[in-house]
């Protein structure tokens, strides 16, 4: 539960973080360019989230499942031996 709560954490810095630097680069383009809008701003504030939400699932899929299971070394593979018996349908060759 601590992992996640961290995990959760770490996500809402990154996103507060992104989504800042967003809007105050949509505003410094709004004042160096007065055609651009505000409409900027919530344009690359998406982008923004789009790009913490990519960052956030690649962190979740970095993480370990679990401890992995010790393969057996006693258990070794069955043989299975068919029967020669077997009537196998054959193809028939076409006549040219």
């Amino acid at each position: 539960m601590g992992l996640l709560l961290g995990l959760l954490v770490l996500f809402m810095i990154v996103l507060a973080l992104l989504l800042g630097l967003s809007i105050g680069l949509a505003f410094l383009l709004t004042w160096m360019l007065p055609g651009v809008g505000l409409e900027m701003a919530l344009l690359v504030a998406v982008i923004a989230a789009g790009q913490a939400f990519l960052f956030f699932g690649r962190m979740m899929n970095s993480l370990p499942l679990g401890p992995e299971p010790e393969p057996d070394v006693d258990d070794e593979p069955s043989i299975i031996i068919l029967d020669r018996d077997l009537n196998v349908p054959r193809r028939r060759r076409k006549r040219t």
